[in-house]
């Protein structure tokens, strides 16, 4: 059987997001029956090795890489910017102990996964005498200048962020030397795949589009359950409280809301812009008590919220993906959201409403509609929740890994 090394940097079978993307490549890729070598950081490697024991995974090895001079618990903090210099450091680690894995192994394929990030690259390029496969990864995505009145400070962050990007295509050798050594890159939404063709290191046909959202093991069980009709409509936001997550958005489309059209939003979360919940509430002048606030919740009780949902309301201002769409969707949610970036692709227009932004007023009011919409036509969000569990029921990592074996290793 072929070996695979794996790049991994977040990778944990108990947390959502990256972590999950990293555990489901590590363990979907040894299910097959690859031996499977995973790089990753030291973060998570104990719930690593006890869930691979449960499993019973033999085949499946992880290799954590540590920083030296304390770097990992200095600079490892994902509520921080310095978690982008940890990553930093631990690829040029990475990078290294790759090369001696291969050394020792001879791996037939290596494949980065974790951070999904396409501007920085990978630390696998260095590797020789195997097929590279760079992807899942995004970054393409740009916020649009539309939404600028909910960065407030942030949106020279994102200003910023456009010519770093500009600035890495053209001069960061990690992610050049990736592009053109990669036998294949997967782009997990449009922009990015219009960002890997600007690269004078594109290879025609290298490229395949697939996203990196998909059920974890946990939710393939779930049986489609209808809703019981209630006097209000139970809307659920889940995500970081971060400007470019849209929270600021989705209370002013509340505002505009009719009066006689009861809903409850329940808020998980937390995050940087906690401290502006209330100002927001004021300023749109929502009523509180048809606000719950539960701040983070664990993982594995996500599932509650979700049952206890009508709606998922999720609209990004710039996301790569949206693993909590997807999530939602196996629970029998229908979403909205808006029409970019991997929303575009992860929820299909018969799973909910998608919105085309158009401007700041106008893509809010928009919003405003579609849950209004829900609200006043209960078939039409019954429909759209059975289409949304089917389509997540048939979007499980083992049959994603099942179809990228299959096609590409």
């Amino acid at each position: 059987m072929k070996k695979i090394l794996l790049s991994a940097y977040a990778c944990s079978p108990h947390k959502g997001s990256e972590w999950s993307v990293g555990w489901s490549w590590a363990a979907g890729l040894a299910k097959k029956g690859f031996e499977v070598w995973c790089l990753t950081n030291n973060e998570d490697i104990e719930d690593c090795e006890a869930e691979k024991q449960k499993l019973k995974c033999d085949n499946l090895h992880f290799v954590p890489v540590e920083l030296a001079l304390g770097l990992d618990e200095k600079l490892s903090d994902n509520s921080s910017k310095t978690i982008y210099l940890h990553y930093y450091f631990w690829k040029r680690k990475a990078s290294k102990v790759a090369k001696k894995l291969h050394e020792q192994h001879e791996f037939d394929i290596a494949q980065h996964v974790s951070y999904g990030s396409f501007q920085q690259g990978s630390p696998l390029y260095k590797l020789e005498g195997c097929k590279i496969i760079f992807g899942p990864v995004g970054g393409g995505q740009m916020a649009l200048p539309i939404f600028k009145p909910y960065f407030g400070a942030s949106w020279r962050t994102e200003i910023i962020r456009k010519y770093v990007s500009k600035y890495l295509m053209k001069f960061n050798t990690s992610l050049n030397e990736t592009l053109k050594r990669a036998d294949l890159v997967f782009t997990v939404n449009q922009e990015t795949e219009e960002l890997l063709k600007t690269s004078k290191y594109y290879k025609e046909g290298s490229d395949f589009p697939i996203s990196d959202s998909a059920l974890p093991k946990q939710f393939e069980a779930n049986v489609f359950k209808e809703r019981e009709a209630k006097d209000h409509l139970r809307l659920l936001w889940i995500g970081r409280f971060l400007p470019r997550r849209g929270l600021e958005l989705s209370f002013k489309a509340l505002s505009y809301l009719p009066k006689d059209v009861p809903y409850r939003l329940t808020i998980v979360g937390d995050g940087e812009q906690k401290i502006f919940i209330k100002e927001w509430m004021q300023k749109y002048e929502l009523d509180a008590s048809r606000i719950t606030l539960l701040g983070w919740v664990p993982y594995a009780e996500i599932h509650q919220q979700y049952e206890n949902a009508d709606v998922m309301l999720f609209c990004p201002l710039r996301d790569t993906a949206g693993l909590q769409a997807t999530e939602a969707m196996a629970f029998g949610l229908p979403v909205i959201t808006l029409n970019i970036s991997g929303m575009r692709t992860i929820v299909p227009q018969n799973c909910g409403i998608k919105i085309n932004p158009t401007t700041t007023e106008g893509t809010a009011q928009d919003m405003t509609k579609a849950i209004e919409r829900m609200y006043r036509e209960p078939d039409f969000r019954v429909k759209a929740a059975k289409e949304a569990y089917n389509t997540a029921m048939q979007n499980t990592w083992d049959k994603k890994i099942e179809e990228v074996s299959s096609r590409f290793y």
